[in-house]
């Protein structure tokens, strides 16, 4: 839900695009309440590269591949040069973000579950499953 960042209205008009180098165009907003401009935070505000680009080291991070692999990666396959120290920076923010993100969730598990090779101590014996 868009809302001003200056008052929190939700009266707002769509005024413009604000112009980035490495994310294009981004829709600006006219707020009613406060003659205010603002654009909606999407996750990646303030941030100089694509969206797809942070998206795409943090999963290549996860998948073990190092900062300095990943920034190679990156230059090699869509010519975009990326500091190593930078995809660290993101991998913190952002797994951070996903974390908090996740555990509102919940976890929604079953009457059962399953687990392979798992030893489980029952009433003083060792059941094997």
């Amino acid at each position: 839900m868009i809302k001003c960042k200056h008052c929190s209205g939700k009266n707002f008009l769509k005024k413009g695009f604000r112009k980035t180098e490495h994310r294009g165009k981004i829709q600006k907003y006219l707020c009613k309440n406060c003659h205010k401009y603002f654009t909606n935070d999407e996750g990646f505000y303030r941030m100089r590269n694509k969206p797809e680009i942070i998206t795409m080291s943090i999963d290549m991070y996860v998948s073990n591949l190092s900062s300095r692999k990943m920034r190679n990666q990156l230059k090699r396959h869509l010519s975009h040069k990326i500091s190593h120290v930078s995809v660290l920076d993101w991998v913190r923010k952002y797994t951070l973000k996903v974390h908090k993100f996740i555990e509102k969730q919940g976890y929604n598990l079953g009457n059962s579950f399953y687990a392979d090779e798992t030893m489980i101590n029952r009433e003083g014996k060792l059941d094997r499953f």
